[in-house]
């Protein structure tokens, strides 16, 4: 096995943005990404959450290839969705857009359009852990609480990272590339403060904030690993790009040895989380 010098870390990336590749790739892994966590959820909307009787207004923001927003306007035909993004490269071109969905642009790091504020029934954002990977929330969260009507409430969906560990279907089974993968991965603990996001909606103005825990059964574990595998190789390529050359062949190489360690009963799992929280109503 090749020995190198430069660890890997999410912290690598510090200072660049958001650095996972923005192809075709990216959007397949979205895509793909967007189906297995709907296969753990079964829903797009939390069932404790009470929408208005007729017509809510929705957006989802962070949207990415909008798969969520096209499931939720099957779902609720009568609703107003829209789709907030900073790029919409990997979205659907908008004439192919169901009548009640538009998209609009918006970056989560500046102060929402006077549009958007006080608009919406219903937030969703889901994955920004990378997103935030390294910065202070709490900016975000003041401006997620903007949007909400009075009374609207807010999903969030994410990872547990505090939680990860490697499955095996034996104690037996050896797979160093993934205690490796594993421990790169949790970063020190860097985004266990999702777990408290409850707390830190509550301390930004947000009420009855709820944190629910979800996992996949066996039968998916496989392929839930095999798409953080995916997330792990377009992290590789952004570190090859950034000139962390000897960092993204150690994690080129640990993902291939990965592969064969996932053949023999081995699996990466993160489990996932929902926060939901409201806005005040007003008196």
């Amino acid at each position: 096995m090749a020995q190198y010098s430069t660890p890997v870390s999410f912290k690598l990336a510090d200072g660049h943005g958001y650095v996972l590749d923005k192809s075709h790739l990216e959007a397949c892994r979205l895509n793909l990404q967007h189906m297995l966590f709907r296969n753990v959820f079964q829903f797009s909307i939390h069932p404790g959450v009470k929408l208005p009787a007729s017509n809510p207004i929705i957006v989802d923001v962070a949207a990415g290839t909008c798969l969520w927003i096209l499931d939720v306007a099957r779902e609720i035909p009568t609703a107003q969705l829209d789709g907030a993004e900073v790029d919409f490269t990997k979205a659907p071109h908008a004439s192919w857009l169901p009548q009640n969905v538009t998209l609009q642009s918006w970056d989560i790091f500046e102060d929402p359009p006077p549009s958007f504020i006080g608009k919406y029934d219903f937030v969703h954002v889901r994955l920004l852990v990378l997103v935030l990977s390294g910065l202070d929330a709490k900016p975000v969260l003041r401006r997620l609480l903007q949007l909400l009507k009075p009374g609207g409430t807010l999903q969030w969906d994410d990872l547990d990272c505090m939680n990860m560990h490697v499955k095996k279907v034996d104690p037996s089974v050896l797979a160093p590339a993934l205690d490796e993968i594993c421990t790169l991965s949790y970063s020190s603990g860097r985004h266990d403060w999702l777990l408290s996001l409850p707390e830190m909606l509550e301390a930004e103005g947000f009420q009855h904030a709820q944190l629910h825990h979800y996992s996949e059964g066996p039968a998916m574990t496989r392929a839930f690993n095999d798409l953080h595998m995916l997330t792990m190789d377009e992290f590789a390529g952004s570190l090859m790009r950034l000139g962390k050359t000897e960092a993204a062949e150690n994690l080129y190489r640990l993902i291939r040895e990965v592969y064969q360690e996932s053949v023999g009963g081995a699996a990466l799992c993160i489990p996932r989380i929902v926060v939901v929280a409201r806005r005040g109503t007003m008196h």
